[in-house]
């Protein structure tokens, strides 16, 4: 960044576009000529700040006190910094849509950051019986990996490169072997819960309701499961949300059989407060719905659902813990034996 100025001081603020916050401020001295600054991507504490655009504001205190500050704006785009929860296909910032269709193609549905979806990744050659949880980061590569597992039980954490499709032979590692992951009717990844800077995995068992957490570990596998609740089978939905509220630390949606939805917010110790209801009434025709990270391009997570007719509804995030009125962006979207 280069601006012409003759200037006793200067100073250049960064501030992430979606939320408006100031990740990074650098400042000179005496300049006559070009004000030039160089930003490493990183935060005041020395973090990889997330991927996406960012809003420079430069100002510059004349060199003989007199007159007006000079002030210059623009906007910068990183990328190959943070992956951003959900990023699996643009490195924009904004959050995608996986699905999986009838042919055994998973696809990578790019989030616009304006509430919808426009370009795919896409990889063939998946047997329709697997389950695909778009993970996050799991092993520091800085690009989101996905969960699989196959209909023999088998698990595998699949490490695409940014940007790339998810195909069966994209590197991977496997997690297990054995058919011990058959057991789970859910598997969801909500983000960061434990305060560590890994994506955690929460699961529960279709038997006896009980939930699982699983987590991430800097080895780029996850832990031992630890059991969080005994018995949540009067939830038809458990869905991974992220961060609904700003605080950093992944939270939990579940909706009742009587069509409550309530939150779980995560205390960043691996476990959830206590619920809290923030709907009544809803979803009842919903087959599926996912937490996909922003996609309306606000830097709040929000939340995509089917209908059993095959429309496609967005409910924008509000950042407090709850969601706006839903608005109807597809239709024809029936044919997706899964959307994760």
């Amino acid at each position: 960044m280069a601006v012409q100025a003759r200037a006793a001081s200067w100073k250049l603020a960064l501030r992430h576009k979606p939320t408006g916050k100031t990740v990074r401020t650098l400042s000179g001295g005496e300049v006559r000529g070009a004000v030039t600054a160089s930003w490493n991507g990183k935060d005041t504490s020395g973090r990889l700040v997330p991927d996406g655009t960012y809003t420079w504001t430069l100002t510059a205190a004349p060199a003989d006190g007199q007159g007006a500050t000079l002030t210059r704006t623009g906007t910068v785009k990183v990328s190959g910094a943070a992956a951003v929860p959900r990023d699996h296909a643009g490195s924009d910032g904004f959050g995608d849509l996986l699905t999986l269709n009838s042919s055994g193609a998973l696809t990578f549905q790019q989030g616009t950051g304006k509430g919808t979806f426009s370009g795919k990744v896409s990889g063939s050659g998946w047997a329709t019986s697997v389950k695909a949880v778009p993970l996050g980061d799991l092993d520091g590569d800085r690009c989101n990996d996905t969960l699989v597992r196959f209909g023999s039980g088998t698990v595998r954490l699949y490490r695409p490169a940014c940007g790339t499709a998810l195909k069966p032979s994209t590197p991977y590692t496997t997690i297990l072997t054995s058919s011990g992951w058959k057991q789970y009717d859910v598997l969801t990844a909500p983000g960061d819960v434990t305060k560590d800077g890994r994506p955690d995995l929460i699961v529960r068992n279709a038997s006896t309701g009980t939930v699982y957490l699983y987590k991430g570990i800097s080895t780029g596998k996850l832990s031992s499961r630890v059991k969080l609740y005994d018995d949540w089978k009067t939830y038809k939905k458990i869905v991974g949300a992220g961060d609904l509220d700003g605080d950093g630390i992944g939270d939990l949606l579940a909706q009742d059989k009587s069509n409550n939805l309530y939150r779980y917010t995560g205390t960043g110790k691996g476990t959830f407060k206590a619920r809290g209801k923030i709907a009544t009434g809803w979803g009842s025709s919903y087959d599926a719905v996912v937490g996909v990270g922003d996609i309306s391009g606000d830097g709040k997570a929000d939340l995509v659902a089917r209908d059993t007719s095959g429309n496609r509804y967005r409910q924008k995030g509000t950042g407090e813990g709850t969601f706006g009125g839903r608005t109807k962006i597809a239709t024809g979207w029936k044919g997706y034996k899964a959307l994760s």
